[in-house]
């Protein structure tokens, strides 16, 4: 079945996937000042975890709305909500263990290796949750699109973590977010989708693919604002 792409959509995904990390690593580079309260620290992490995950599905959910399929088709909701829980739940700890040292130089590796298997699992969860085509899997192309995601991933932590400067947090943040949008891309790759039979039927979606993706891309934007905002406001009140 052949599939295309819409090009403003694509983009907007790798936006979102960039800001996101952005923020989410400008967070947690707030959680280690030494001029913060433990329960600060905390909060920056935690919320940075939740940004990470829910960057890494907004973005899928923006690109899979760039993709135009000559079929209808739906998502199987327990699928794409648990899909969301194990972006949160690998980047989180990915997050805490890079930040947090106890493995020595290795924290980095790892949490590399569980935000990398957090962006994986979440993207192929999430594709088992489409409804009205089958997919079949390119497996060179799958491990490839694994193995960008652990590799890009250990290289954005190493940014954020190993200085904390400003502009290596940014770059950290942007190299984050082309991991994402580099392993969703190669993944999409790796995939091919399959027609069922005639008798399959999908309800039609109450928004179309692009206002949907346009949602969700302003949600990420708002969360981000709203965040950076209060990193701001908290380190001129510890200054």
């Amino acid at each position: 079945m052949s599939v295309t792409y819409e090009p403003i959509l694509v983009l907007l995904s790798v936006g979102v996937a960039i800001l996101g990390s952005l923020t989410a690593l400008t967070l947690t580079s707030f959680s280690d000042a030494e001029d913060t309260t433990a329960g600060q620290r905390g909060i920056a992490l935690i919320c940075g975890g939740l940004i990470m995950g829910a960057t890494i599905w907004s973005m899928h959910f923006v690109a899979m709305m760039a993709v135009e399929l000559p079929i209808a088709v739906t998502y199987n909701l327990p699928e794409t909500i648990g899909s969301i829980g194990i972006a949160i739940v690998a980047t989180g700890a990915g997050l805490y263990l890079a930040n947090d040292r106890h493995l020595g130089w290795l924290s980095i590796p790892f949490g590399g290796i569980l935000m990398g298997l957090g962006i994986a699992g979440m993207h192929y969860l999430g594709m088992s949750a489409i409804r009205g085509c089958g997919l079949n899997y390119s497996y060179g192309l799958v491990s490839a699109s694994i193995g960008i995601a652990v590799g890009a991933s250990m290289a954005a932590l190493w940014f954020a973590f190993y200085k904390r400067t400003v502009l290596m947090t940014a770059v950290g943040g942007i190299v984050q977010g082309l991991a994402i949008a580099s392993m969703h891309y190669t993944a999409m790759a790796a995939t091919y989708f399959v027609p069922l039979g005639p008798d399959v039927m999908i309800s039609a979606p109450i928004f179309s693919q692009a206002k949907m993706a346009y949602v969700i891309a302003a949600g990420i934007l708002i969360i981000s604002v709203v965040n950076l905002t209060m990193v701001a406001l908290m380190s001129r009140e510890n200054a």
